[in-house]
């Protein structure tokens, strides 16, 4: 028996109530290995070779789910609620089969049986593949694209440095710098004072080539992940359009796009102050600041960092995230137009995902669950509701 075959008896087993102890953890092994050598047609298989009707208790499910939590494949932070086998089956076999990067996916919806994947692949013709390293620096009305390759110039009477993918500007000539990523693009940077800034998809940094003597201020729109340099005489500010944060040295998350609610400050490490409309509130390690559209600021004193900074280590990361707010996601790094068949409904997922991933791979996970479907046209993709 070849190795994709042993995988998918193993699980059946499983599933079956009809294993050994020495078949549990040979099965457990390769949840914890993280091999990809499964393919489509192996998932396709399995769901037709099981019951719909088969249901796992939840003590198992947990068990499986668990083990591979343990491992490092797996992540997790609440229960699951009233999850079928099915939903633990398309987890253990997505996450052994496909090698996509998926650790856990899982749609709240319950009444039908996952599709089966080896049809979604052949779906999605006109794939779009992940964001890269890319961004504009612009100062005046003079602009250079930067990519990840080394390379130096200069650029309004200063040098810029570009190496490993990063933006450094070496001069004494006092000038406002724009560095814009745009849809599918991110890009880090390193201040004059040692202040580390990496930009998510979508967004503008707004800094000084030197902050001179006083407060070092930049200016944020979209989402960056700030490490700030420790200077107790010069606070570092971070201005946004509804939030300022004031910090002297830490590190911390700032997601302040336009089109979403709330601007959110996630504090890593250190303290900082965050203001809002008049508001304050100071942030320990582990906790949020939220402001909403009415600049109301609000304190979330146990944050979830992991979702908070799962961009900057290349992940989605959705811990009961509406589909909605997916594909804001989605489109800001894909950089793809998004519309909604009508009376599409919510439906919250949990998922861990590789940004590497093709398009057609993050939205062939989600349509897995049979909880959400999509129609891909080159960079335009339609959300429909699940087949009923």
């Amino acid at each position: 028996m070849d190795t994709n075959s042993r995988k998918r008896d193993l699980l059946r087993k499983y599933l079956n109530d009809d294993y050994s102890g020495e078949e549990l953890e040979e099965l457990l092994g390769y949840l914890k290995s993280k091999e990809d050598a499964l393919y489509e047609e192996v998932t396709a298989s399995l769901w037709q070779g099981i019951s719909e009707e088969k249901k796992i208790e939840g003590k198992k499910a947990d068990f499986l789910v668990e083990k591979a939590i343990n491992a490092g494949n797996v992540r997790r932070k609440r229960r699951y609620l009233s999850v079928r086998w099915h939903q633990i089956a398309a987890a253990a076999v997505l996450a052994l089969a496909l090698g996509i990067g998926i650790r856990y996916l899982f749609s709240q919806r319950e009444d039908r049986s996952p599709a089966v994947v080896h049809h979604l692949v052949k779906q999605y013709e006109n794939d779009v593949k992940p964001g890269g390293t890319r961004a504009v620096l612009m100062a005046g009305q003079t602009q250079v694209v930067l990519n990840k390759r080394d390379t130096s110039f200069v650029l309004a009477g200063n040098t810029v440095n570009i190496q490993a993918g990063g933006v450094k500007v070496a001069g004494e000539k006092p000038v406002q710098y724009t560095l814009v990523t745009p849809k599918g693009g991110e890009y880090s940077l390193i201040l004059e004072d040692g202040t580390k800034v990496w930009l998510n998809a979508d967004s503008k940094l707004v800094y000084p080539s030197g902050f001179g003597g006083g407060a070092r201020k930049v200016q944020l729109t979209g989402e960056a992940y700030f490490e700030v340099k420790t200077d107790a005489e010069h606070p570092f500010i971070v201005h946004t359009y509804r939030q300022d944060i004031r910090v002297l040295g830490t590190e911390f998350n700032v997601q302040a796009y336009p089109e979403e609610n709330e601007i959110v400050t996630t504090l890593i490490t250190g303290k900082v102050q965050v203001n809002s409309k008049g508001e304050k509130v100071q942030l320990k390690q582990g906790q949020q600041a939220i402001s909403n559209k009415n600049g109301i600021l609000r304190l979330q004193p146990k944050a979830d960092i992991e979702q908070a900074i799962a961009w900057k280590e290349g992940y989605f990361r959705f811990d009961y995230t509406d589909i909605f707010e997916i594909m804001r996601q989605l489109s800001r790094w894909y950089d793809i137009k998004v519309s909604y068949e009508k009376g599409v409904k919510h439906r919250e997922f949990l998922a861990f995902i590789n940004r590497d991933n093709n398009i057609s791979e993050v939205l062939g996970m989600l349509e897995a669950t049979g909880a959400i479907r999509f129609e891909i046209n080159g960079k335009k993709i339609t959300v429909l509701n699940g087949v009923q």
